[in-house]
């Protein structure tokens, strides 16, 4: 016999399960490592995530921003082809709380439809911070190298900063250089 699925009034009851309550501190914090043990066998037993060897191969599978969002909260997104669909099995009762494994996995989807912009966004920025923090240390490790000209041409008005890079001992008098724009020489101070 099928359980019924939840109905509005039945949610606060079913968000005072300790299973929901960690899901739902996970999505909130954005962070996997808050996950408890009854967490990480639901969902690996009920919900289509395999085990990872282990509840710490879990979370470090799943605690990268971009993985958080773009695979664990996916899941529980109909919207997305990581969804996990309740199954005949997921209607029997979970454990003696009085709610399906499939009501569970009811509350887990409507808890990341209230949160998936925001961990998606979330996300993004983390990638981001992690992408500008790599570029601020390449910057900083190879700017000494690159040293620039400050080209004002008086013929065409044009203001720019060029880089130069010089091979060689060769013409090392480098005191005229010509305009990109209009070929004007410039004589450098």
């Amino acid at each position: 016999m099928k359980a019924a699925l939840i109905k509005s009034s039945d949610i606060k009851a079913i968000e005072k399960l300790p299973v929901v309550r960690n899901f739902r501190k996970v999505i909130e914090a954005k962070d996997i490592n808050l996950m408890n043990k009854e967490l990480y066998q639901f969902l690996t037993l009920y919900c289509g995530f395999i085990a990872h060897y282990n509840i710490n191969g879990f979370k470090a599978t799943y605690a990268p921003p971009k993985d958080f969002a773009e695979v664990f909260i996916r899941h529980f997104d109909s919207e997305h082809r990581y969804f996990n669909r309740a199954y005949p099995c997921h209607y029997e009762p979970y454990k003696e709380t009085g709610y399906s494994k499939a009501e569970v996995k009811q509350e887990f989807s409507s808890i990341v439809d209230e949160h998936k912009d925001a961990v998606g966004k979330w996300a993004e920025q983390k990638v981001r911070e992690k992408r500008y923090s790599a570029y601020l240390n390449l910057k900083e490790e190879f700017q000494a190298e690159l040293e620039s000209l400050e080209i004002n041409c008086e013929a065409c008005g044009n203001e720019y900063e060029v880089r130069v890079k010089k091979n060689g001992d060769d013409f090392n008098d480098f005191g005229i250089v010509c305009c990109l724009f209009c070929g004007h020489q410039i004589k450098l101070f």
